[in-house]
């Protein structure tokens, strides 16, 4: 087994074993259990699973959702502004949602740390696989999450990295 699963899962394993610090110590760790892989693939493994950076044997540490009780909205909003740099995002109104389109395998993490970040206008998100709907409270509410998210990718230099298109 060496496909993104197994690695995701010895990513859990490594986490939940003991404090990682950095994406490169994360890196060698899988190296040395035969699996290599660059940051970028790391980057996105760590926002399908939903990690997170906090506090964890005296220092900065990635966590695991199951590791964090209750995330603090800012840590979530600065958590969705570092997914909203890794990843791209297409964003479109469908009154009264947003619909949002970002990379395979990283609708979940950016609805979570959406959700976690307690906007007053997001009533809650679904998330499938690459897309994502923002139910908003009404019109006006979905112009300033909208404009909230676009602010934070803004903020935080975003991707350029096009979407792959959509199938007929």
């Amino acid at each position: 087994m060496t496909g993104p699963a197994h690695r995701q899962e010895l990513i859990r394993q490594l986490l939940a074993a003991g404090p990682v610090r950095s994406q490169h110590a994360l890196q060698l760790a899988l190296a040395e259990r035969g699996v290599d892989v660059n940051q970028a693939t790391i980057s996105r493994d760590l926002a399908a699973l939903g990690v997170m950076r906090g506090n964890r044997g005296g220092g900065p540490a990635y966590l695991l959702p199951d590791d964090v009780a209750e995330a603090p909205a800012a840590a979530a909003a600065a958590r969705l502004r570092r997914l909203l740099t890794d990843l791209p995002l297409e964003i479109d109104a469908a009154p009264p949602f947003l619909v949002l389109r970002t990379t395979p395998g990283a609708a979940n993490a950016i609805a979570s740390s959406l959700d976690l970040a307690r906007h007053a206008d997001v009533v809650g998100t679904v998330a499938g696989d690459d897309t994502i709907f923002v139910a908003c409270r009404g019109r006006a509410g979905l112009i300033r999450v909208r404009d909230y998210l676009t602010a934070l990718r803004a903020e935080s230099a975003p991707s350029s990295t096009p979407l792959p298109a959509r199938n007929p």
